[in-house]
């Protein structure tokens, strides 16, 4: 097998398993499966409540949904990536330094990290026009 078929293969696992995720923890807010989980930490519940009586928790789990199903179809697939990143910092850093889960908290907080990452850069092709430091309104427009 070579590197790139491994990567591509790497790539849609990944893929599938993130959006699947996404999917599964969206709809467990929803009532889905399991109850929602408030958290292991001192101030984690309290956050996530507070989410919740704000209704942003509504908008995040509902992207969370979208997103999966994307990642899932492989539809969008680069810009789920981009829409997800702010969402993936933020459950990065509650698991990794507001649980008091010694092992689980800092495991899924790096895994889900790797992951995005990972699938960000398998991408990176997509985004190689959105990277430009120098750049102009008028860029590649005809007005005629």
């Amino acid at each position: 097998m070579t590197p790139e078929l491994f990567i591509e293969y790497a790539a849609m696992v990944c893929r599938i398993a993130f959006g699947i995720w996404n999917i599964f923890f969206g709809l467990v807010f929803f009532g889905f499966f399991i109850e929602q989980p408030m958290g292991h930490g001192k101030m984690t519940p309290y956050l996530n409540q507070t989410l919740i009586d704000t209704g942003l928790f509504h908008i995040v789990k509902a992207i969370e949904i979208v997103v999966g199903v994307m990642l899932v179809l492989n539809i969008g697939t680069p810009l789920a990536l981009v829409v997800y990143a702010p969402i993936t910092v933020v459950i990065f850093h509650v698991n990794m330094f507001l649980e008091e889960t010694p092992f689980l908290g800092p495991f899924v907080a790096v895994v889900y990290l790797v992951v995005h990452l990972f699938l960000l850069w398998a991408y990176r092709s997509y985004y190689s026009d959105m990277l430009v430091w120098d750049s102009s309104i008028t860029q590649g427009i005809s007005l005629l």
